[in-house]
């Protein structure tokens, strides 16, 4: 019997493994804001290249304007598989558990572009003993 599973399972993958195959990865990449947004902007330069440098091999499906999730629900939807790819604000990761993201959200924090600069790397926030962000 389990022979007889073996082999069907076996035939089963045969038929279908090219099928499977030729077909393209579909990321379905949900965002709240209009597409002409800089953000829309983005979301679309992502999806010409990455189905450029795939080959097409990679399909980007983009819903701007809460399409799929309104704002709140997005998060979840990525968590549940629903869609592969977000754009959220830095406020939302706040919720989850990564707090340190919100001071970006803040208006005018900085008085002009060149304090960016001044700002900490990655590298050396998370080099930082004081630092709670979890490691990937």
């Amino acid at each position: 019997m389990n022979k007889l599973i073996l082999a069907a399972s076996i035939a089963v993958l045969a038929l279908t493994g090219p099928a499977l195959a030729d077909d393209p990865i579909v990321i379905k990449f949900s965002h709240v804001v209009a597409p002409n947004t800089p953000k829309g902007l983005a979301a679309d330069k992502f999806k010409e290249l990455a189905e450029k440098y795939t080959n097409g091999k990679v399909k980007v499906e983009v819903y701007p304007n809460s399409q799929l999730y309104k704002d709140k629900e997005e998060l979840e939807a990525l968590q549940l598989g629903a869609v592969q790819m977000l754009a959220p604000s830095n406020s939302k990761f706040g919720p989850i558990g990564v707090r340190e993201f919100e001071v970006f959200d803040l208006p005018y924090i900085l008085p002009d572009p060149r304090h960016c600069a001044k700002l900490p790397t990655v590298r050396s926030a998370a080099s930082c003993s004081s630092c709670s962000m979890p490691k990937a």
